[in-house]
Parts: structure tokens; sequence; C-alpha cells
């Protein structure tokens, strides 16, 4: 959680500092080449490296194949970029976009050169060695986008932070595991991780296409300025949701491979992995969606006000957030990836009907649209992932019951207590920043106390018992 939450606190802090100086139509040139970057990123290394999880043994000849087979591939996805950047910027309705593209394709070869360095220090549960370097990678890159755009850099000083960061994060990977590639390249070894890889790659392209198609329609429906007002409201529910949930999601990888030969206690920790979760995800999407009015204009200034209905709508993703992060690790690890293909596909042409349907009607419609989308594939993720696992619907949704329904009494407090604070004055002042953190502390003790009442007594001993096993296990490391 340090080194996640780090992460996404020093790119919120840019992210925010830049929407005080940056127009929306501006945001939505970076989120067109970001999109590109991304899609770039999986292609190279997204696939293959999740062999190195499942291998009961790392031998020499498969960590060389895998580092140069990821090289390989971003460096080709960087030449691709800068080839179509022009085809590519017109086609997401954004030509200006076309230098950002090959921009940030140049990033693609940098990640991948730490991406097996990564995995094999997170098989081996180190995530304190990488922690504090990653801190220091984000203040760096952080302090670069910073000065770049006080110098009037623009959307350029997202580009030199994240070229940054990725920089200093192969440094770090390459830190923290000594291993050095060698010449044991093979063919035969890529072929034979070629499937697996191929199948966990082509997810992942499918759920980025399913979250950047957004972009798109609204970046050729409406224009580039509702691109930047959305990724405003998103960027809100999403430093939670990467920040809180994310370092469970990769915790749960090498987790559950160690139990996938005991089902039973592959379905059990599972679940624990999920409720955990929740119990910290919840309260803090909630949160942001009640407290939208204060917040938005306090961290990206008042230009953004439109983006306030908008991170209310997807708020209410808290759940399918919470339970879509770790559906794809437990396929991976039982070599489901068919399974995560599929469900992809049917979640991107479901949100392609909807938000189609919806964009002409403005942006709230189109964020609604996304959330019902949502709960519609997340019925057809447990049942498909209760038939390849086992995993029954039934039991995921009591693990997540208590912490939803304190959620529910949280926000329903701070909402009807927040309409009888209404302040006048600008969102940085005095008044409006003790309002807000008068109903954070009043959010948080009626959560608490819900939550516990929730939980019963057993509950709260297995709760308790989790902690102290990650708190010994923090120790050990």
């Amino acid at each position: 959680m340090a080194r996640f939450g780090g992460d996404q606190f020093f790119g919120f802090v840019v992210f925010a500092a830049l929407a005080h100086r940056l127009d929306p139509p501006a945001f939505g040139v970076f989120i067109v080449g970001l999109a590109v970057a991304e899609i770039g990123k999986i292609v190279a290394q997204g696939g293959l490296v999740s062999s190195l999880y499942r291998a009961p043994e790392i031998t020499p000849r498969l960590a060389d194949t895998v580092f140069w087979g990821n090289l390989g591939m971003a460096v080709l996805v960087t030449a691709v970029c800068f080839a179509v950047r022009h085809p590519l910027a017109a086609l997401m309705g954004s030509p200006q976009a076309a230098p950002v593209i090959a921009a940030l394709g140049l990033v693609v070869p940098v990640s991948a050169a730490g991406a097996t360095h990564m995995s094999r220090t997170l098989r081996a549960f180190g995530h304190r060695a990488l922690a504090v370097r990653s801190l220091g990678a984000g203040l760096v890159g952080g302090a670069v986008a910073l000065a770049a755009a006080q110098a009037g850099w623009g959307v350029w000083a997202l580009v030199a932070q994240r070229l940054t960061s990725e920089a200093i994060g192969t440094v770090v990977a390459w830190h923290a595991c000594r291993w050095r590639p060698g010449l044991a390249f093979s063919w035969s070894t890529l072929r034979g991780q070629w499937r697996l890889g191929m199948g966990v790659a082509g997810s992942q392209l499918l759920l980025v296409a399913l979250n950047r198609v957004q972009d798109v329609i609204l970046g050729r429906m409406v224009g580039l300025g509702a691109i930047g007002v959305y990724r405003t409201a998103w960027k809100s529910i999403e430093v939670v949701a990467q920040g809180v949930v994310g370092p469970f999601a990769t915790v749960a990888v090498p987790t559950l491979t160690k139990l996938q030969h005991d089902m039973p206690a592959f379905r059990r920790g599972y679940v624990r992995i999920v409720s955990v979760s929740a119990t910290i995800a919840f309260p803090a999407i909630a949160g942001i969606g009640v407290l939208a009015d204060a917040l938005i204009p306090l961290l990206f200034g008042p230009q953004w006000g439109q983006s306030i209905p908008v991170a209310r709508i997807l708020c209410l993703l808290a759940p399918p957030f919470a339970l879509n992060f770790f559906a794809d690790p437990a396929l991976t690890v039982l070599g489901r990836a068919g399974v995560m293909a599929r469900l992809a596909a049917i979640q991107l042409l479901l949100t392609l009907a909807f938000c189609l349907a919806a964009a002409p009607h403005g942006l709230a419609w189109f964020a609604a649209a996304y959330v019902v989308r949502a709960y519609v594939t997340l019925v057809l993720q447990m049942a498909m992932l209760q038939r390849a696992t086992g995993i029954r619907a039934v039991e995921v949704l009591s693990g997540i019951a208590p912490a939803f329904g304190a959620s529910l009494v949280m926000a329903i407090v701070v909402w009807g207590t927040g309409d009888t604070m209404p302040i006048e004055g600008p969102a940085h002042g005095a008044a409006a920043l003790a309002r807000l953190l008068f109903l954070v502390t009043e959010g948080m003790l009626a959560y608490a106390a819900v939550l516990l009442a929730l939980l019963g007594r057993k509950r709260r001993e297995e709760f308790e018992e989790l902690l102290r096993g990650l708190g010994r296990r923090d120790r050990q490391a």
C-alpha cells in the first residue's frame, strides 16, 4: 500500500496542480496520448511476465526469454507509435495529440526493461524493498512535472513525469532484484509461454479498451473538453481504487499462487482478500462522491465544477471496482486466460452500446450508462468466476456486505449533515476547509461504528487475525 499509495499520491498531486493551469481540452490531448501508451505497455510486457508468477521455478532460460521478449516487443511498439501517430490521433478525435503519442511511445521500452525484475521481486513478496524506492521515484517524477508545469510546458509536463517515473522505476527494479539478464533466450520457451501470455495480455488490452473507448466516444461525439471534465471526475475515484484496491490485487497473485493446489483454501483466501479490500475502499470512494462539491474545486480549481455531478455518479462503481480487480488475478493463477478474455470482450461490447446511446444526452447520462453497464457485467463476471474456480458469488457478496452497509450509512449521515452546513466563499477558505474536516471525521466515526456492529464477533476476530498475520509477515520481511 505504501508503494501503490505513493505512486498514486504523487501522480494525483501533479494531476491536480496541472488542472489549475490547464483547460479541459488540453487535458483531453494528454489523455488521448496516454491511452495509446497504456495499450503499448500491455502489448510489450503485460502477458509474458505472468509466466514468472506461475512457474514452479524460474530458470535462467525462462527469465532471459521473458526479459528479451518484453524488450523486443517494447521497441516494436515504440516504432509503431511513431509511424502511425497521426492516424491514431485523428481516429481518437484529437489530431493535436500526435506528438504526445509519439513521445509516450518512448516510455514503453523504459518500463519493459524493468518488468522482469519487478515481477521476480514481487513473486518473493519484496514489496518493502520496492516501496521506499518507488516513493522516491514518485517524488522525483512529481518534482520534474511541477517544474515543467511552472515553466509553461502544458501537457508536456505530464509526459515528463511519466518518462521520469518509469525510468526511475526501472532503476529501482534492477536494484531490488540483483539478477542480470543473460543470453539464454529460447524461441521454444517463448512459444511455450506465448499462449497464456497472449491470453493475459489480450484480456488486459480489452480492459484498457473498455476504459479508453469512453474517451474516443466523448472526443468524437462531444469534444476534447468533455474528455477533460470526465477524466477529472474519474481521477478522483481512480486514485482510491488504484491506491487502495490495487495493492491487494497485486499481493493476491503470489498469495493465490501458493494456494492453487488447495482449492478450498484458495476460495477462502480469495474471499478474505476481497473483504479486507472492500472494507478500506468502499468508505473512501463513497466519501469522495458525497463530498465532491467541496473536494473537486479544492483539488482541481473552480473551472472543473462540471465534474462534480459526474464524480457523484461514478462513486457508485465502488462494488464493481472492488470485485473486478480480483477476478483477473484468480483466473491468471489458475491459467484461465480464456475466461478473462471472454469477459473483457463482453464488457467492451456492452460499454460501446451503453455509452454510444448515452453520449448525446450529456456527461451525467454518459457516466450513469457506464455505471449500469458495470453492474450488468459484474453479474456475468461472478457467474463465470464461480464456474471456473468454484468461488461462490454468495460468499463474496457476504464478505463485502458489512463494508457496503456501513459505507451506505456513512454516506447518508455525511450528506445530511453537509446540507445543513452551507459555506460561502472560496473552496480553499478556512470555513470551507473546517467544514470538510468536520464531515470527514464524522464519516470515519460513523463508518467505524456501523462496521463493527455489522461484522459480528466471528468476523471481527477473523479481521483482527488477518491484520495480525500481515503484521507478522511485514516483520519477517
